[in-house]
């Protein structure tokens, strides 16, 4: 019998799985989150969940564990609700417990999951200090700090989109306050800035109705000006707010990921060069490197976490 873990992140379009037999992932694969439009959101869940680790499960498996990451807050096992999965609070490990009887199950944050992962398993190198941030929809991230994942006092640490870096006059943000980070760095504040320089006559996004940040990329590595300009007050925003970070925290290394990060060295580039000039004098040699595990790092963290749990 060979000992077996599922790593599983629930996002609101695809659950992703990974399966690990004695540590090393074996199998990676997305199921889509809804099956059917009339069933309830958290029993349709939980039947995927079911139905994809039993499925993927062979005979001389021995299935030790399952990690859980969801998109929402969690305290101690009790999601405490995720918009994207349109969940209210759910005692999700009671009721995965319910299902899979004798099986250890663990549920933590889906940010924090993909910091874990990246952090072991990735470009993190275990660094003993670190900070992941995952540019997506919003902004997300994590922190380790002395190889341990830090929560904070009511499990908010890592709320990196919410660093305000507007305060005045700032974009509104969903949570309420204005010029927070997610509001520029994200996919949806990228394409805000585009379409607020875009009626400039000087650039090939004009051709475009509707523009998305592969968009905005392409056309910046095309040399396009406008798309450049994007780019770089993207970088600009952004750097902001790492500076705050590494002055606060001092971290060894700063991890990019999430959908934006894909972006590469056109992102990368100037966001470096931003954060030096921005950056205090003794955090200035951060390290800034891009994400290595992408869609997988949240199955990784969710193994470790269920695996080896965190202090």
């Amino acid at each position: 019998m060979m000992d077996c873990y599922f790593g599983i992140d629930i996002g609101g379009t695809n659950i992703k799985f990974g399966k690990f037999i004695n540590g090393e992932l074996t199998n990676f694969f997305e199921v889509h989150t809804w099956s059917k439009e009339d069933c309830d959101p958290v029993d349709g869940v939980i039947s995927i969940i079911k139905e994809s680790v039993l499925n993927n499960l062979e005979e001389d498996d021995n299935l030790i564990g399952l990690g859980i990451a969801v998109p929402g807050p969690v305290d101690n096992g009790v999601v405490l609700g995720a918009e994207n999965l349109k969940w209210g609070e759910v005692k999700l490990k009671e009721l995965l417990n319910a299902v899979f009887k004798d099986i250890k199950i663990e549920i933590l944050n889906d940010a924090n999951s993909a910091t874990l992962g990246e952090w072991y398993y990735g470009s993190g190198e275990k660094s003993q200090n670190l900070v992941f941030v995952t540019l997506g929809t919003g902004v997300g991230g994590g922190i380790i700090l002395n190889n341990e994942l830090y929560l904070g006092d009511n499990g908010s640490a890592g709320e990196i989109g919410h660093i305000r870096i507007m305060p005045f006059n700032g974009r509104p943000c969903s949570c309420g306050l204005s010029g927070c980070l997610e509001q520029y760095a994200s996919a949806t504040g990228i394409k805000k800035t585009a379409y607020g320089l875009r009626k400039r006559k000087d650039t090939i996004l004009n051709n475009k109705g509707r523009i998305g940040v592969r968009d905005i990329f392409e056309a910046a590595e095309s040399g396009d000006k406008v798309a450049n300009d994007v780019i770089n007050k993207t970088a600009y925003y952004l750097a902001i707010g790492l500076a705050d970070i590494a002055a606060t925290i001092n971290p060894k290394t700063i991890i990019i990921g999430g959908g934006v990060s894909k972006g590469g060295d056109t992102l990368l580039k100037p966001l470096k060069e931003c954060f030096k000039k921005l950056a205090y004098s003794t955090v200035k040699d951060t390290e800034i490197k891009l994400a290595s595990l992408f869609n997988k790092a949240g199955c990784y963290g969710a193994y470790y976490y269920v695996s080896k749990g965190i202090k």
